[in-house]
């Protein structure tokens, strides 16, 4: 295995100087031996990679750049290479679906703006990428700039009702109303929709390629595999966790984490049909869930409380929103409101020690 790692090490070597002096043929025989001798090692790929775009073979640096990716467990530097060669050769429509993608990736370590920025691009190569306007929805509602989340709805109350989804429409439509009730683009809409007309009809462009709106993200293996990665490095955040701080936690402030965590993946998780059954859609809920955790994280008691009944009455009913919620009472010193919470929470398993432990402090 030495010798394995040092012939790889010095083929690396010898493949990054060939690049760095343009000799792109030597620099591809020297990445090959480095991958002979580990396979599944990202860097020689995306040397390999580097080499083809010198040499003008987009397309097989392209497939470099993807392998790179993967090997690489979600290397961003390579994953923007895939987005920007995609949207080189006029793969507008991967390359919006990879900008999508990595900006999951970004939401997950909370790099908020970088997430925009991805997001904003992807809409911009493909207008109908559904999946990059609900998260901009998301994120607009939840940092409270409403004409733009109400811009983000209305796009996406566009591409539902394009695709025959006429009461997924109306309800996007619906929470846009409720951000701004007297918007008067949303109000045509509306009439548009129940009157079954197609919605923005002052765009036929878009209405001739019905075919645009379509998101088979889901089957896209590039998008997949990122959506797959983006998992990976929370639960990587999670192992890196220090194991002592850990083991010298209280069952309440455990608890808390497992809950914050869980409010955390409910905004990833995929939206299902159940979720259209509630006052609130899911990107509301989902908006108002972030809020709440960023005013928590500040030490905003009262908003975050706000935040969390506002997405409860909204038809979240997570045991780990009320857990929080109690919490955030007792801090406030509302105890009857931390109790209700904190009894419900303590129906659920995972919270009825702590729950316990924590209502012993109301007594």
């Amino acid at each position: 295995m030495a010798k394995n790692r040092a012939r790889y090490e010095k083929a690396l070597e010898k493949g990054r100087a060939y690049n760095a002096a343009r000799q792109w043929d030597r620099a591809l025989g020297a990445f090959r031996i480095a991958i002979d001798e580990f396979p599944k090692a990202a860097t020689p790929y995306a040397g390999i990679a580097e080499a083809c775009l010198g040499l003008k073979h987009l397309d097989r640096a392209l497939e470099c750049y993807k392998i790179a990716s993967r090997y690489s467990g979600g290397e961003m530097a390579y994953l923007q290479k895939v987005a920007d060669i995609q949207e080189r050769l006029g793969y507008l429509t991967e390359a919006g679906r990879t900008y999508t993608a990595i900006g999951e990736i970004s939401l997950r370590r909370r790099q908020l703006d970088e997430a925009l920025d991805y997001w904003q691009r992807a809409t911009r190569l493909e207008p109908g990428l559904l999946g990059a306007h609900r998260r901009l929805a998301m994120v607009f509602q939840r940092q409270g700039k409403a004409r733009e989340a109400v811009r983000e709805y209305l796009a996406i109350a566009r591409i539902l009702q394009m695709q025959g989804e006429k009461r997924k429409a109306l309800q996007m439509c619906q929470a846009a109303l409720r951000l701004d009730p007297d918007n008067q683009d949303v109000l045509k809409a509306v009439e548009l929709i129940r009157l079954g007309e197609e919605a923005f009809a002052e765009e036929p462009e878009e209405e001739e390629e019905p075919a645009v709106v379509e998101e088979p993200a889901e089957s896209d293996d590039m998008t997949a595999t990122v959506r797959q990665m983006a998992a990976i490095f929370e639960a990587d955040r999670q192992n890196r966790r220090p194991a002592p701080e850990s083991l010298s936690v209280g069952p309440v402030e455990s608890a808390r984490r497992l809950a914050q965590d869980q409010l955390a993946e409910e905004i990833f998780r995929e939206e299902d049909e159940d979720d259209e059954e509630t006052g609130l859609s899911k990107l509301e809920r989902d908006a108002l869930i972030g809020q709440g955790m960023d005013f928590e994280s500040r030490g905003q008691v009262g908003e975050a409380i706000q935040c969390y009944r506002q997405a409860i009455s909204g038809g979240l009913n997570l045991s780990s929103a009320y857990f929080v919620l109690g919490l955030l009472y007792l801090e406030q010193g509302q105890v009857g409101e931390a109790q209700t919470a904190l009894r419900i929470a303590a129906r659920d398993p995972l919270f009825a020690e702590a729950g316990r432990a924590a209502l012993t402090q109301t007594k």
